[in-house]
């Protein structure tokens, strides 16, 4: 009986942060959620289990654990803020649909190029939020976010004001579908495809 619910536990965990994967995590929200949504029949979570289930994913190569880079303090952070599925096809499985208009599925690529590419990534952290990736290459670095679409002013609005935190001068990127260049005030533009394809590249500095 043991065994059994060890296994239920873990495939509703594994499931969950698979189907969730580039969204930010509590360990805390997962327990509370799993051990509320049925009182009559509470299968007793608790953080410890959380952690032991992700560092099992991360030995089986099905998740990345990203920590976050404070880009003030210019250092990596204990705490780690988002995990991503190694492969997209995991978050897939989780899901039962694939969702282009996902940033999180857009973003679950982004990571895994950028790891491909030989970047160390990190989430940004902020005083104001958070950036979705600090991509480094030894003493160089650049800042990045992901969108799918920036179809109104209010949307490039705020992935482009994202950056206004930040007063390191390295280049910052927003990444998205757009087909039309929405480069402005020194914050570079590039489409997603582009980038996948390598018809364009970063720039670190």
């Amino acid at each position: 009986m043991y065994a059994v619910l060890e296994k239920y536990k873990f495939n509703t965990i594994s499931g969950y942060i698979l189907s969730n994967a580039g969204k930010e995590f509590s360990a805390q929200n997962i327990v509370n959620f799993y051990n509320n949504t049925n009182e009559a029949n509470k299968k007793n979570f608790e953080k410890k289990t959380i952690y032991n289930y992700l560092e099992k994913l991360e030995k089986a190569y099905l998740i990345s654990r990203v920590k976050r880079f404070n880009i003030v303090g210019k250092e990596i952070l204990k705490t780690i803020e988002k995990q991503y599925a190694i492969d997209s096809g995991f978050r897939t499985i989780n899901t039962n649909l694939v969702n282009y208009e996902d940033t999180f599925f857009l973003e679950n690529i982004i990571y895994n190029e950028l790891i491909l590419r030989g970047y160390s990534v990190y989430t940004g952290k902020t005083y104001k939020g958070e950036i979705d990736f600090v991509a480094i290459d030894g003493n160089k670095k650049c800042f990045i976010q992901v969108s799918y679409l920036m179809p109104t002013e209010e949307i490039i609005r705020r992935e482009f004001e994202a950056f206004k935190p930040i007063k390191d001068a390295s280049p910052k990127y927003v990444l998205s579908l757009d087909k039309m260049d929405l480069s402005h005030d020194g914050i570079i533009h590039l489409n997603i495809e582009d980038f996948l394809l390598h018809k364009k590249d970063l720039l670190l500095s």
